[in-house]
């Protein structure tokens, strides 16, 4: 796909713009017929029904689909506009999609809120499934119109999957019982597809009448993502997986670990092959009961030895598994389906990170070296799956998370970092494992190491914290300041190069003035009361009517000015700039030639009248910092120009926090960086390499750099996208396996 020239690129964006509001216009009609098909269902299921007690219900939904039918069509309107908003500005949703909970949260839910998410999860499949084929060429189109260089089915923003959120919202919201509402949304979802098959088609029609082509960009074919998995009456499943992260284990029986110590013993070859034959050494435990009671029958041998082989299928491509001997011991110490199943939920954490493409090779494979040490886990702490703060969770981030700042295995300090883990991991892959403790002792044992360089890291990272946020202090007083200058009469008066110098080094003077001063005065350094001075001593027209006044107030003055910017470490080339000007508006007061200067004045200020100046003006830049030279020094800071309207990013906002590391392109290069620390107010930003090489940067430089594509986010944390990847092939099981 061509990026598209700058006159097509405007075309392409008014498109594009019409494109989105002829969706909001017809979004009332639209809902309009799948009211009017989820009624016209009720009315034949009513027809064919022949308990009474199921006609009568069907009947009350039908009848109260029709006094909600037009709550319905304006909250879906609403909705369906608000996300095309939120898309617009890149920004996440206020609150995650039910029909995609994190893993994290899945352990909160109730079993009606997670057949809510398999619901919406069917409704989303269906939609998906009929729109698909238009869906691939419409994405295209959209994603030309953008302007992207691929195809990104993310950035349409009329995919099936937004109609199918703003539809489950809309109903929602509506005054009727949950399973009524769940009812409709079923109902509808046939329509959907339909609906949006046709529209797709049609508009995909339209714009290529209007000139927008698609040239077969990557990614463009049908999106199968979403597709459930085949049947299976054993597969981890959303409400399994809920009951597996609610449920604590009973009491480790210590009589089984016996049993199976010695016979591991017999399968370890004591050379390379340690690691995969370490599993054996369970110490197993049985889980509380954690699937319904229809399932007990279940929970017998057979069945637990398909789930393993499952496992054993999907680890097949990895080059570190089990061998068989440990495979059959963990598949004879797992106690009923609950155990086998978070056998299989670590499997699949282990392969997400094993296939993780921002992890190197070794990482991967030191994480796969970790699969049977953590199976052994999965068997008598499940804690581990539910707790962020378990030891063997933190121990994954920690190896993942900081394995990020490395681009390639040649990166400096890449050997330094793996050695250390290679040593911390080989007990956990060596020795038996019957709870956390080995974790928490691998986790002390690389804390240990990297505590060395990272408390002198950390003081860098102090003394950097501190100048910047005695800058954005500065700052937020330097802004009071400037407000108070430009609210006075005679700002207008005062040429334009004066009233930059006000309001830039000057009210920085100012506002440092008052944060180091420890006497209490009001206006320490007499800074503060120098403006009246300056501003009076810039207008020719009335310095000109006292001279014997300009006279004895210009050595006071200069002195003043020279002193108060030393505070500020002024650069010498802005100090004498600033002083030749004024020089020259004092002369003209000497040689009396009032008149002449105030003309020049008055045009050079037209249209500066404090009428016409903004709240915030270009000299008010709350949201950026002013940094002196040895704070920018000890900071890092990067002082890159600056587009004159930088549009705020909020997807960026929502990615870019503490701990995420991003891929940032500064001062000609590119560098793995991580953020380190934020300023109170956002404005300021610290990122740190796994060198301790740190940078800083406006928040504002940052989205301009993210719009360059010169800052990208990389990850916050591998192993949290793992597990939500299992909660993703949880819960697209679900959607063929009903309990």
């Amino acid at each position: 796909m061509k990026v598209t020239e700058p006159e097509q690129a405007q075309r392409f964006a008014v498109l594009y713009k019409a494109t989105i509001d002829h969706a909001v216009a017809g979004a009332p009609d639209l809902m309009a017929r799948l009211v009017a098909h989820a009624r016209a269902t009720l009315r034949d299921l009513e027809a064919r029904a022949s308990d009474r007690r199921e006609r009568e219900r069907l009947t009350l939904s039908r009848r109260q689909l029709n006094q909600c039918e037009s709550d319905a069509l304006a909250r879906f309107t609403d909705e369906l506009k608000t996300a095309f908003v939120r898309m617009e500005a890149r920004e996440p949703a206020s609150v995650p999609s039910a029909a995609q909970p994190h893993f994290d949260e899945i352990a909160g839910m109730d079993a009606a809120q997670v057949q809510r998410s398999v619901d919406n999860a069917r409704v989303r499949h269906a939609v998906q499934i009929a729109a698909d084929q238009a869906l691939a060429e419409l994405s295209q189109l959209m994603c030309t119109m953008l302007g992207l260089a691929q195809v990104q089915l993310e950035r349409n923003p009329l995919r099936p999957a937004v109609y199918v959120d703003a539809l489950a919202t809309a109903l929602g919201q509506l005054p009727v019982a949950p399973v009524v509402r769940q009812g409709w949304l079923s109902m509808m979802s046939g329509a959907l597809g339909q609906e949006l098959d046709i529209y797709y088609r049609q508009l995909c029609a339209d714009l290529h009448q209007r000139g927008v082509a698609s040239d077969g960009a990557a990614g463009a074919t049908p999106a199968h993502a979403d597709t459930p998995a085949s049947p299976d009456t054993h597969a981890l499943t959303l409400e399994r997986l809920r009951r597996l992260l609610v449920h604590g284990p009973d009491e480790v029986h210590a009589d089984i670990a016996q049993q199976f110590h010695p016979e591991f013993e017999d399968t370890v070859d004591m050379a390379s092959a340690s690691a995969s034959d370490a599993a054996g050494t369970a110490a197993p435990s049985a889980f509380r009961p954690t699937v319904p009671a229809a399932l007990d029958a279940v929970q017998d041998m057979p069945k637990v030895a398909r789930v393993v082989r499952r496992i054993e299928t999907a680890r097949a491509d990895a080059e570190v598994g089990l061998r068989p001997p440990g495979r059959e011991q963990l598949r004879r110490a797992a106690h009923g389906l609950d155990q086998s199943l978070a056998l299989e939920v670590v499997a699949l954490m282990v392969d997400n990170i094993c296939h993780d493409g921002r992890l190197l090779g070794p990482v991967q494979d030191l994480v796969a070296r970790l699969e049977p040490a953590l199976l052994r886990l999965a068997l008598v702490d499940p804690r581990f799956f539910s707790h962020k703060q378990h030891p063997a969770r933190r121990l994954l981030h920690e190896i993942t998370h900081r394995s990020i700042a490395f681009e390639s295995v040649d990166s400096r300090g890449f050997s330094g970092f793996m050695e250390p883990l290679q040593d911390a991991v080989s007990p956990l892959t060596d020795g038996a494992i019957d709870g956390a403790e080995p974790f928490d002792q691998a986790l002390a044992r690389l804390v240990a190491v990297w505590d060395e360089p990272a408390s002198r890291e950390r003081r860098q990272i102090a003394r950097a914290v501190n100048a910047l946020q005695q800058a954005e202090q500065r700052t937020a007083l330097a802004a009071i300041m400037v407000r108070e200058v430009l609210a006075r009469p005679d700002a207008a008066l005062v040429p334009s190069s004066v009233l930059d110098f006000l309001c830039g080094p000057w009210a920085q003077v100012v506002a440092q003035a008052r944060i180091t001063d420890r006497s209490g005065v009001d206006d320490p350094g007499g800074y503060a009361g120098l403006i009246d001075e300056l501003m009076w001593s810039a207008q020719p027209a009335l310095t000109s009517q006292d001279v014997p006044a300009l006279r004895r107030m210009l050595p006071r003055l200069q002195q003043l000015l020279q002193q108060g910017l030393a505070t500020i470490e002024c650069p010498e080339p802005q100090t004498q700039e600033v002083f030749a000007a004024l020089a020259q508006l004092h002369q003209r007061g000497l040689d009396q030639r009032g008149l002449d200067q105030q003309a020049f004045a008055d045009t050079e200020n037209q249209g500066q009248s404090t009428a016409h100046v903004p709240a915030h003006s270009r000299w008010d830049e709350s949201d950026s910092a002013w940094l002196v030279p040895s704070e920018a020094r000890v900071s890092g800071f990067i002082d890159m120009p600056l587009d004159a309207v930088t549009v705020p990013d909020a997807a960026l906002s929502g990615q870019l926090v503490v701990g995420a590391w991003v891929a940032l392109k500064a001062e000609g290069s590119w560098s793995r960086t991580r953020l380190a620390w934020t300023s109170a107010n956002g404005s300021l930003l610290l990122f740190v390499d796994a060198l301790g090489f740190i940078q800083s940067l406006s928040r504002r430089a940052c989205e301009q750099l993210h719009a360059q594509d010169h800052l990208r986010i990389i990850s916050t944390d591998p192993v949290e996208d793992a597990l939500d990847a299992v909660a993703r092939t949880a819960l697209r099981n679900s959607v063929d396996v009903r309990f």
